[in-house]
C-alpha cells in the first residue's frame, strides 16, 4: 500500500466543482467536513458534514460545494484494498458517516506527517493508521445510500451473470469487465454482487478457478503446468501460489492425492 497524496484540513472556494471520469489507478478516499453534493451513479447525493467516501480504482467520481467554500480530507492510494474492504464489509462508491468523525481528520494528518518525514517504518505506520481509519469508518451506524434490498430482475441478472463467469477461465477476466456485462459501474456491481452472494466477484472468481484446476487434477490427465493454463493463468508460478493459498497444499501435491507416483515428480510444484 503507498499513498501518493495526503491533505488534511484542505480548503476549497465557494462553487467548488469537481469531475474526474476516472480515478486511474489510485483508490481516492474524501472527508466532507462541510457539507458537498455527490453523484453516485448518476444522481446527485446532498452529503452532510462529516460524510466520507472511497473510490475504487477507475470510479467516476463528481462532488460539488455550490453553496458555500469547501473543506475536506482526503488522500490517494495506490496498491490492492480489496481484502481490507472484504473484511470490515465495506463498500466502494459508497457515503459513511463515522461517528468519530473528528478522529479521521486526526488520522490524515498522522497519515500527512509521516510522508513529510519519511524516516524507518514510515509506511508500516501509514498502513497501521489507513487499517484505523478503515475500521473507524467500518464501525459506523451504516451508510447514507446502500441498500441491503435487491429487486429480483436485478438478483436474476446477477445469478445469470454468476453461472456465465463460472464457465469461464479466462485471466481477463476483471470486476471491470464483469460490471460491464451488466451495464453497472465497478463499484455498484462489486457492492450488489457481495450483498447477494456473501463474496466478493474477485474472490468469487478465483475460488471457482481453482476449484476447476481441482477438478482436472483428479482426473490425472495434464501436469500442473497444463492446468495452469486451462484454469486462465499465464503464469504457472502465480498459480501454484493461489492454489496453496486456498488448497493449503501445492497442485503437485493435490496431485499426489490421486496419483502417487507423480508425488515425487511434482512435489516442487
Amino acid at each position: 500500500m503507498h499513498f501518493t497524496r495526503v491533505k488534511a484540513l484542505w480548503p476549497e472556494r465557494k462553487d467548488f466543482h469537481l469531475t474526474r471520469k476516472s480515478t486511474g489507478n489510485e483508490y481516492i478516499f474524501l472527508h466532507y467536513l462541510t457539507p458537498v453534493q455527490i453523484v453516485i451513479d448518476g444522481k446527485p447525493v446532498k452529503a452532510q458534514e462529516g460524510a466520507c467516501i472511497l473510490y475504487n480504482k477507475l470510479d467516476y467520481q463528481e462532488f460539488s460545494s455550490p453553496n458555500h467554500s469547501l473543506l475536506h480530507d482526503y488522500f490517494h492510494l495506490s496498491g490492492d484494498l480489496d481484502e481490507y474492504m472484504d473484511r470490515l464489509g465495506l463498500h466502494y462508491a459508497t457515503i459513511y458517516y463515522p461517528q468519530a468523525s473528528d478522529q479521521i481528520t486526526a488520522i490524515l494528518q498522522q497519515i500527512e506527517q509521516e510522508m513529510l518525514k519519511k524516516d524507518a517504518f514510515f509506511e508500516e505506520m501509514c498502513e497501521s493508521k489507513l487499517t484505523e481509519l478503515l475500521i473507524l469508518i467500518a464501525r459506523s451506524n451504516g451508510s447514507a445510500d446502500f441498500t441491503a434490498h435487491i429487486d429480483s430482475q436485478t438478483y436474476d441478472r446477477f445469478v445469470n451473470l454468476r453461472k456465465e463467469i463460472h464457465n469461464r477461465f479466462d485471466s481477463s477476466m476483471t470486476v471491470e469487465s464483469m460490471a460491464a456485462m451488466v451495464n453497472l459501474s465497478p463499484s455498484r456491481f462489486y457492492s450488489i454482487y457481495k450483498n447477494i452472494f456473501g463474496i466478493s466477484p474477485k474472490k468469487d472468481y478465483l475460488n471457482i478457478r481453482i476449484e476447476h484446476a481441482k477438478t482436472l487434477l483428479q482426473q490425472r490427465k495434464y501436469t500442473v503446468s497444463q492446468v495452469a493454463t486451462m484454469a486462465g493463468y499465464n503464469n504457472q508460478y502465480h498459480f501454484i501460489r493461489q492454489f496453496r493459498e486456498i488448497v493449503g497444499v501445492t497442485p503437485g501435491k493435490y496431485l499426489s492425492t490421486f496419483h502417487p507416483d507423480e508425488f515425487e515428480k511434482n512435489d516442487n510444484q
